[in-house]
């Protein structure tokens, strides 16, 4: 009879409790807040073969965080990255990323500037 009860449309119980948990978890870490911060941008995929040089080396990100988290643990993982893969010799505009280990309590709403410029220069050869 208990096996019966507890098992029958146990997907429908199954949603249910996530949905349940779900709205709970909204209600309880309440409204997010806008908080500005500064951040050094990050090249990656660097071609060991060619120097690059940014524009900028900061930029203004905009963060959406939940008010009832400590600030500087939540902020302290924030990224901005400029993905540099593949480029040749020359000047480009680049889109600068935000990465966010934890986007559920830390969203990034927007960056400042969203393009930066990048130059991009062959190394010297090294002499033997």
């Amino acid at each position: 009879m208990i096996k019966r009860v507890i098992f029958n449309n146990w997907q429908y119980k199954l949603l249910a409790l996530f949905i349940g948990f779900s709205l709970w978890l909204v209600v309880n870490l309440g409204v997010r807040v806008p908080v500005v911060v500064e951040k050094s941008i990050e090249l990656v995929n660097q071609d060991e073969n060619y120097t690059y040089k940014l524009e900028r080396k900061r930029v203004r990100i905009k963060l959406l965080v939940i008010e009832r988290l400590s600030l500087n643990e939540s902020v302290e993982g924030v990224r901005a990255v400029v993905d540099v893969k593949g480029l040749g010799e020359g000047e480009y505009m680049l889109r600068v990323h935000v990465k966010s280990p934890f986007k559920i309590l830390v969203y990034p709403a927007s960056v400042e500037p969203e393009y930066v410029k990048v130059y991009v220069k062959r190394k010297p050869p090294q002499g033997r």
